[in-house]
């Protein structure tokens, strides 16, 4: 019994220690460490190793960047028509980065508009009503990073999804709310955005 008592504590430490190893280094997002007022829609900006850097793009989106290496970005942020949005992008790297962070409203390219209604990688039907769409470029390697956006009633059950490009359909992530934001861990950049599953279809089954 005791050799049995051992050997589950000893499984419980090891557990314990895995789950601190892969654990993402940012837990939550927090207060910003800066505050960058953005008159305009574009801005190129440095934002140094483990600052969290606040951009109000015309007092109303606001994307806040974070990470373990130094970064440039180049923001072009088309706030009047996002309105409000407050999104953050944290970032585990080995090396510094150069990035490029395009935020919009649609992105009529990829055939993501307002109100419609879409059928993903997984079969499941989604609804786009969110109003804001980031593609991240990035010139250099990360290990990984972490996407949020603040949750409203609206966005509540929605999931962070991402264009594939090869095969021209969105692909819905695990998400979940953390502290109040909708969260998504990634290990690449691509164009993002929040998808709502749409019930319609369930309901007129049910009915």
């Amino acid at each position: 019994m005791k050799k049995l008592s051992k050997i589950l504590l000893g499984t419980f430490f090891l557990m314990i220690l895995f789950s601190t190893i892969t654990s993402f280094n940012v837990v939550a997002v927090g207060d910003p460490d800066e505050v960058v007022e953005v008159p305009g829609d574009t801005y190129p900006a440095h934002i140094q190793t483990n600052t969290m850097t606040m951009f109000r793009f015309r007092e109303r989106t606001q994307l806040r960047v974070e990470a373990n290496v130094n970064l440039d970005v180049d923001f072009d942020c088309e706030a009047l028509k996002i309105g409000a949005k407050d999104f953050a992008l944290e970032i585990e790297g080995t090396e510094d980065l150069q990035m490029t962070m395009t935020c919009t409203e649609e992105q009529k390219e990829l055939g993501l508009l307002m109100g419609y209604t879409y059928q993903i990688r997984n079969r499941n039907r989604y609804q786009y009503q969110e109003g804001f769409v980031v593609d991240i470029e990035c010139d250099g390697t990360f290990t990984r990073a972490r996407l949020s956006i603040r949750v409203t009633n609206e966005n509540r059950v929605g999931q962070w999804a991402y264009y594939d490009e090869a095969k021209e359909e969105w692909v819905s992530v695990p998400t979940t709310i953390e502290d109040g934001y909708l969260t998504a861990e990634v290990s690449h950049f691509s164009t993002w955005t929040i998808l709502i599953p749409d019930y319609t279809v369930l309901i007129i089954f049910v009915l």
